[in-house]
């Protein structure tokens, strides 16, 4: 290249040993180099003699763009950024020599600038950058020796718009400085000294005056640290903040509410979600369920906290056509995305637009009544293959638990005209279409690659409404080793201090699980004069928290954490636990939990707890009679309390069951994952494109920081001949003419002269 090449940017990189940094620096500067910027090195007379041997070593090359230069004394970084600074006419990126920057950050810097002709000031996204540091905020997020920077670059890239944002100073590691810029409010202030500060003094004035100091939030450059001064950094910080803030006494201020606001978490999180799916490609899931708790929650929660290393997930509870993802984070983070579907939005394009920006490879769903028309319209006809668990049996009857009119479990029945009678009779269900709902079920569950249900009962029960659609069956897996006993729990309401035996009911009850028979047993004991007290540990549907009834038949304890459930069994006296349960169990954590904490339960005869009682033996399952009347049910409890041997044995028998362990669980519905993703490619349809960047930032709540106005006035119209003197002189006192009107010039001049400067 001619030496009449007009140079639109100078990359200034001052130079201070460390040659180890500078030559990476310089390499990474010279692999992304336009052919209209030139790179100036500054050696500020390093004594490392390598510093000089890489110099000499470049001069060799003699590269038409690189230009090396030499302090004859020790500057400092203020001084020596100063003279790259009025090296030219061009545009000034300052760079350290202890950076690496990334492919496209030169082209983001330079578009950045050129959008808006009052941005003064560029600063990309770096791992150390103060407010600018990424993944996290405010810290050093040291880099790993020999990593690349290309993937961070490029999930920056990705998930940008860009919005170029305001903020309230550039960062000095790279940091793109208009020439128009430094024209006007002059080149970094000596008084700063050998460096730190520097920067933030020339932002406030720049921003004084109406220029914006804003982000390239597309582009990303590696900062290591303050390597060339590290043992001197505290001391200048101290010294020059005092001079920072004595000059703008707002600045502290203005960045302590900045970082309180930190405003460009929306743009982190967004680059770190691409970062993850980028670094574990097609290896995202989608769980899709209502978001109500319960044993849906636990399971969806084990299957996330004990995931197989490499797989990303991501939990949605929709509410119509407001969707909130989480982004479960390995590190234990969650992040928080709210979804609306626009007014004319498709179902397949909002949930595979969703799909398509996390880079989900498969759904995983658990639950469609939060959003049944929407699910089953999206999915029945999907791109993304998907698995369905069964934890309810919503899909064959709006009842969920396939209740008739007298609140009771009315067999599973599958006669259309049946059910429709049946429906009709329930105020709440008397529109609903039946023979359509299992329509639009059946073609749901036969789109779906696999289906699993957590007993053989609810995958027999499926079959009986959609025998085409099989369900392997894999347990809800119970933890390896149960919390030790002998901690303390936590406080539990105090029973009268006698010899009345205590029956259990464990869990959240509502009227399908029992709540109104609870409320009849404790009056048949009253009336009865029975010697039987219930505890329930857990909360009835109306009442949450801790209560008791004035004559302690009914005790309510409360939320209980399952590691409390001994101590709790232990303190409340209970012999055994019953299920009174109106409708049948899918499966039953409770179960589980009574179990390993060695307590037998009388349960049902009905769904998974007559199953798993009649399998085990830890218990007894009541007869028809029993559990449709209350008054049997309780001559069954008291006869169970009258033979303690008995209950013993069998809460001997609980102790001694093998349940399917969480590995198994694990494993098994992974295995699950593995077919559905090996089954990709065969969906319906042309694949989805993703959200715009824009819609995942206002999802995670973007809202941009406005910087404070500007307290002096603005532009050159409005300032005085003095002031714009003084800037003029600045900008020429480090040429030789301007040394010599400075050693010349009174010092009430010279602080007359900085004073404009401020």
């Amino acid at each position: 290249m001619s030496a009449a090449v007009h140079y639109v940017i100078d990359i200034v990189v001052p130079v201070y040993n460390a040659v180890d940094d500078v030559r990476a620096c310089v390499a990474s500067v010279l692999a992304h180099l336009r052919p209209d910027v030139r790179l100036v090195l500054i050696d500020d007379a390093s004594p490392d003699p390598g510093i000089g041997a890489f110099f000499t070593e470049l001069a060799t090359r003699a590269h038409p763009q690189v230009t090396l230069l030499r302090n004859e004394t020790n500057l400092g970084f203020t001084a020596t950024a100063n003279r790259g600074m009025l090296l030219s006419r061009a545009d000034v990126i300052l760079l350290n020599s202890d950076t690496l920057v990334t492919p496209g950050w030169l082209d983001a810097l330079m578009h950045c600038i050129a959008t808006d002709p009052r941005i003064g000031t560029v600063t990309p996204f770096s791992n150390n950058a103060e407010i600018l540091s990424f993944p996290q905020f405010c810290v050093n997020n040291p880099w790993p020796s020999g990593a690349d920077p290309a993937p961070v670059a490029q999930a920056m890239k990705a998930m940008a718009l860009p919005t170029y944002p305001d903020i309230p100073t550039g960062v000095g590691f790279c940091l793109l400085l208009r020439r128009a810029l430094l024209d006007d409010v002059g080149v970094f202030d000596d008084a700063f000294g050998r460096g730190y500060g520097e920067e933030n003094d020339l932002c406030v004035r720049a921003a004084r005056y109406g220029w914006r100091n804003v982000l390239a939030d597309n582009a990303f450059v590696v900062h290591t640290g303050t390597r060339s001064f590290t043992t001197e950094k505290e001391a200048l910080c101290a010294r020059n903040l005092a001079i920072l803030l004595e000059r703008h006494p707002h600045y502290d201020d203005m960045v302590r509410d900045y970082i309180a606001a930190d405003p460009l978490r929306a743009l982190r999180d967004a680059a770190r979600m691409k970062l993850a799916a980028l670094a574990s490609p097609n290896r995202g899931v989608l769980h899709i369920t209502h978001g109500h708790g319960g044993g849906t929650d636990v399971y969806v929660r084990t299957l996330i906290e004990h995931s197989p290393p490499g797989w990303r997930h991501f939990v949605a509870t929709p509410a119509d056509d407001r969707w909130r993802i989480e982004e479960m984070r390995a590190d234990g983070d969650v992040v928080v995305y709210d979804f609306e579907r626009g007014e004319n939005e498709r179902w397949r394009d909002f949930l595979g637009g969703m799909c398509a920006t996390f880079d989900v490879g498969l759904v995983h769903l658990h639950q469609v009544s939060a959003c049944r028309g929407g699910i089953v319209t999206a999915l029945t006809d999907f791109p993304v293959p998907f698995v369905y668990t069964v934890h309810d049996l919503f899909i064959a009857c709006p009842t969920i638990t396939l209740q008739g009119p007298d609140g009771m479990y009315c067999g599973a029945r599958t006669d259309v005209a049946e059910c429709t009678r049946c429906l009709a009779a329930q105020p709440a269900f008397d529109r609903v279409d039946i023979a359509a709902w299992r329509t639009q079920h059946h073609a749901l569950m036969r789109a779906a690659v696999s289906r699993i249900a957590p007993s053989q009962w609810t995958a027999d029960t499926l079959s009986r409404y959609f025998p085409d659609c099989p369900a392997v069956v894999i347990p809800h897996g119970a933890p390896e080793t149960f919390p030790p006993r002998g901690r303390s729990a936590r406080m539990a309401v105090m029973l009268p201090a006698d010899d009345v035996p205590t029956v259990a009911i464990v869990g959240a009850i509502g009227p399908d699980k029992g709540a109104r028979r609870i409320e009849r047993l404790a009056e048949l004991v009253r009336a009865r004069h029975a010697r039987v007290r219930f505890v329930l540990i857990g909360y009835l549907d109306f009442q949450h928290g801790p209560w008791q009834a004035s004559d302690a038949v009914l005790t309510i304890h409360g939320h209980y954490d399952v590691v409390d459930l001994p101590d709790l069994f232990a303190q409340y006296r209970v012999a055994f636990v019953i299920y009174p349960s109106a409708g049948p169990e899918t499966f039953s954590y409770t179960l589980t939990e009574a179990w390993c904490a060695g307590r037998a339960a009388l349960v049902p005869p009905i769904g998974a707890l007559a199953e798993r009682v009649a399998a085990h033996g830890a218990g007894w399952v009541m007869t028809e009679h029993e559990w449709r009347d209350e008054a049997a049910m309780l001559e069954r409890i008291e006869a169970l309390l009258a033979d303690p041997a008995a209950v013993r044995r069998a809460s001997d028998e609980a102790l001694a069951i093998r349940q399917a362990t969480r590995a198994q669980m694990l494993a098994a519905t992974y295995a699950c994952y593995d077919e559905a993703l090996a089954s990709r490619g065969q969906g319906a349809g042309v694949p989805i494109a993703p959200l715009a960047p824009g819609r995942v930032r206002h999802a995670l709540h973007y809202r941009e920081w406005r910087p404070p106005p500007p307290d002096r006035p603005h532009g050159f119209a409005r300032r005085s001949l003095w002031t714009r003197l003084a800037r003029a002189v600045a900008r020429r006192r480090h040429t030789l003419a301007g040394r010599v009107l400075y050693s010349i010039a009174p010092d009430a001049w010279v602080s007359a002269l900085r004073s404009r400067l401020k």
